[in-house]
């Protein structure tokens, strides 16, 4: 691959890494979170506004597509190319059956995604983003954590205020912790306790969020529970569930339609 291919499909990967066309969600790939996508939208993303403005201004780096006769075909062109620079990869993503098939443990939060052996460039064929620029917020990231750990180092070196600060902030921090440990443990005696009288019900829960993978508000709602229908983790796998059966329902519909309509045309001839 020629240096002015890779110039121009860097410019473009740069381009719609992030572009709002392109829908993308965040997958496991290789035990790490990627961004992925589906073919089609980054053929929509070819065609935007924003790229056919960069396409006029410098063609040489963004090839245009619109108006160049066979658009789907030029958009393909320069598609294939950012494979070949491999900053793109082909992906295709598995169901919680298929996870273990391939050794895969699911996530609740994240897709899991596996390399594909090919490119098809089908209209609903997942790639995943092997780009990733630094951004200006992980240069800051990157500063904010240096300049952490220097002013640690330089502790001796603080002035008083700034010791006795970071005194009473450690013993506030000392505190929290051991309140949470006391919580946890009031927690369970409750529900150990609650066992003889509610039983049927699963026990009684103080904060049953508490240690479920939520956020930190959500952990503390509600203040009571009884057994798992509280949970955080319950609730999201009850709307996973209805979610699943509407979905079904609706194909179901579909099909019967379907058929009415056959039956009827059937009726008709």
């Amino acid at each position: 691959m020629s240096s002015g291919n890779v110039d121009s499909s860097l410019a473009i990967a740069k381009l719609l890494r992030h572009h709002r066309e392109l829908k993308q969600r965040k997958g496991l790939f290789q035990s790490r979170q990627m961004d992925f996508f589906r073919y089609k939208r980054f053929i929509k993303a070819l065609k935007s506004p924003e790229y056919a403005k960069k396409a006029a201004n410098q063609p040489d780096l963004y090839p245009p597509v619109m108006g160049a006769g066979d658009e789907d075909g030029k958009a393909r062109e320069m598609f294939v190319s950012l494979i070949k620079a491999q900053l793109i990869v082909p992906c295709v993503k598995l169901h919680s059956e298929e996870c273990k098939e391939h050794g895969i443990k699911p996530s609740k939060e994240h897709p899991s995604l596996i390399l594909s052996n090919k490119a098809e460039l089908l209209a609903d064929e997942y790639y995943v983003w092997t780009y990733n620029p630094k951004t200006f917020m992980d240069y800051l990231i990157v500063t904010g954590v240096i300049s952490a750990i220097l002013a640690l180092v330089c502790y001796p070196l603080w002035p008083p205020f700034m010791r006795r600060g970071s005194y009473y902030v450690s013993l506030g921090a000392l505190a929290f912790l051991g309140l949470f440990f006391v919580m946890a443990i009031i927690r369970l005696i409750v529900y150990v306790i609650s066992l003889a009288f509610v039983r049927s019900e699963g026990g009684f829960w103080l904060f049953p969020n508490l240690f479920e993978d939520c956020g930190v508000l959500e952990s503390f709602k509600p203040l009571y529970g009884y057994g798992d229908n509280e949970c955080y983790s319950y609730l999201k796998k009850l709307k996973r569930n209805r979610r699943k059966q509407a979905k079904k329902a609706a194909k179901l519909d579909g099909t019967s339609d379907k058929s009415k309509t056959q039956d009827n045309v059937e009726d008709t001839l």
